[in-house]
């Protein structure tokens, strides 16, 4: 196969944006989430704050599960253990014993860090197709003669229009950076987050 369907593209690249949006939100959550509750933790308010910071981390962490099933058709599923109990010191037990709520931990850590450079180079990579495939468009507008490509200037329209024909390889690989950037998130986050 020379290009994946337009569909599949398509889904890729939403999986990854979503993925920088939830990535931002994961940071967040995991340096509230680790800070609250090393803060509090010799305080008897740290009690509910460690057990809050489990529910918010397994939210956040949902959100990527459902995510994945842009690109594996289906969402990923989380195997947390029951964290009830009879008193709130056993919540606390059962919630830190759950080796689902560390991958979660885990999963935020990762997809902040990951999540954000494929977002980000999605974008750009799509916004660089768009922008070279529309520069007869714009080229009159770009300050000091045109853009600048190395070996030619783009100044007229001629040139621009021919230069906009490079938009067709620049987008061939950009698929492909995307599709192996978007199997290879949504595979971390099988592995992290379930099955």
């Amino acid at each position: 196969m020379l290009t994946p369907a337009p569909i599949r593209i398509a889904r890729d690249v939403t999986y990854l944006i979503f993925g920088l949006a939830t990535s931002v939100l994961a940071f967040g959550v995991w340096v509230a989430a680790l800070t609250l509750s090393l803060t509090f933790a010799i305080l008897i308010v740290g009690i509910p704050v460690i057990i809050g910071s489990a529910y918010v981390m397994r939210w956040t962490a949902e959100l990527d599960r459902q995510n994945a099933a842009l690109v594996f058709g289906r969402p990923v599923r989380g195997h947390y253990r029951s964290h009830r109990g009879g008193s709130l010191g056993t919540r606390v037990l059962m919630t830190v014993r759950d080796p689902q709520v560390w991958r979660d931990l885990a999963w935020l850590i990762t997809h902040s860090v990951v999540g954000f450079a494929f977002g980000v180079i999605a974008l750009v990579l799509v916004g660089n197709v768009i922008g070279l495939a529309t520069l007869p468009i714009y080229y009159w507008a770009i300050p000091d003669g045109g853009m600048e490509f190395g070996l030619w200037q783009v100044g007229s329209l001629p040139i621009a229009i021919a230069s906009a024909f490079l938009a067709i390889p620049l987008a061939w690989i950009s698929v492909w950076v995307i599709r192996g950037m978007a199997k290879f998130h949504a595979s971390l986050a099988v592995e992290f987050l379930g099955r």
